[in-house]
């Protein structure tokens, strides 16, 4: 599906397979959607440690029926899914992804199904149920190449740019298909829970930070700023179904060129241009410099409005505290040191012209 991820550049950045749960809940207002795990996502995470090479031959083995040859475990983000590299006997390879909890892809074949329908390059189910421990499995076709962020640094320019309008193209075919009935995520052509937009981000507040509160609670005032200078951007939108996780993961890219994308159990609905400023929190955290000129073209070809781009960067910076908290609650001091000033300086972009 994707190869693992080069020695010494993996880092932790949390990934929320309920995240349709965890972005409606109020108690933390400022929390980015991806800054923090419940108790049942960290359990997931810890448990999926637990499946071995062994188990992931016995499940391919007994739902395609055919002796497996090899397996590898994938080094991937924290995804709550545990996944391997099977090569089978008749020399083809598939992708066994498996996750401690039940019905985790009821709906994976459902979504990928509606995208091939609309010329996205997305795997084929193989075949997919329960695990004899009660978790769930899904067996796909194997997609080479590697997630987008361990690429960038060797693309051309005119490898970005084609890879960014291609992209942006994709979003536009999936915002073709049917509205939900609410914001936020669901299957497709399922509705989804939220009544508006700015629902899946929490309650608002007003309140500022003690003179002596720490950096990341002055970052988070600030962009509660924000925020409020957005919401009338946010009450004009329609739930229009994206691909919220088509960042620098799950579009998988070999040599500058687009091989798939996967990883699309759910989508979501509301404003596209989210995965923009998602990916561009991506690739402020973990690609760099060497990304910059892709989300830039991201960015040039959604030709978003005033009130549009500055709602991209708030995206981003909200992502962005997310990944700084994170680092922060881990000790990775050094990590937490040069995100901070990352995620400055995406804030300063949402805060562009914001006071004339």
């Amino acid at each position: 599906m994707r190869a693992s991820a080069p020695a010494g550049r993996t880092r932790y950045r949390p990934r929320l397979p309920l995240r349709r749960n965890i972005l409606t809940r109020t108690h933390d207002p400022d929390s980015a959607p991806a800054n923090a795990l419940d108790s049942a996502q960290a359990s997931a995470i810890a448990h999926t440690t637990n499946v071995t090479d062994a188990d992931a031959a016995g499940v391919t083995q007994a739902a395609l029926n055919i002796e497996v040859r090899a397996v590898s475990r994938q080094s991937l983000t924290q995804s709550g899914n545990a996944i391997f590299r099977v090569q089978l006997a008749d020399d083809r390879t598939v992708a066994a992804r498996i996750n401690p909890r039940r019905g985790m892809f009821a709906f994976t074949q459902h979504n990928l199904d509606a995208l091939r329908g609309l010329g996205l390059p997305v795997p084929h189910v193989l075949a997919a149920g329960a695990t004899a421990a009660q978790g769930s499995f899904v067996i796909l076709e194997w997609v080479p190449g590697r997630d987008l962020q361990y690429e960038l640094a060797g693309m051309s320019t005119q490898q970005m740019t084609r890879l960014a309008e291609t992209v942006t193209g994709y979003q536009r075919r999936v915002a073709s298909l049917p509205e939900s009935k609410g914001f936020g995520w669901a299957p497709i052509q399922r509705n989804a829970a939220a009544a508006r937009w700015t629902d899946i981000f929490g309650l608002t507040s007003d309140a500022g930070p003690a003179d002596d509160a720490p950096p990341l609670e002055h970052i988070r005032a600030r962009l509660r700023a924000v925020r409020r200078s957005v919401e009338p951007y946010f009450a004009s939108l329609r739930p229009v179904c994206f691909l919220d996780d088509l960042t620098v993961k799950n579009v998988l890219v070999e040599r500058g060129e687009l091989q798939g994308i996967i990883d699309v159990d759910f989508v979501c609905y509301g404003d596209p241009l989210m995965a923009v400023g998602t990916t561009l929190a991506h690739i402020a955290a973990d690609v760099g410099e060497a990304g910059r000129f892709y989300g830039n073209e991201l960015i040039r070809s959604a030709t978003p409005s005033q009130d549009a781009q500055r709602a991209i960067y708030f995206y981003g910076t909200l992502w962005m505290t997310g990944f700084l908290a994170a680092a922060e609650a881990a000790g990775q001091t050094q990590r937490a040191a040069e995100l901070l000033s990352a995620t400055d300086a995406m804030l300063r972009h949402a805060e562009a012209d914001l006071h004339t």
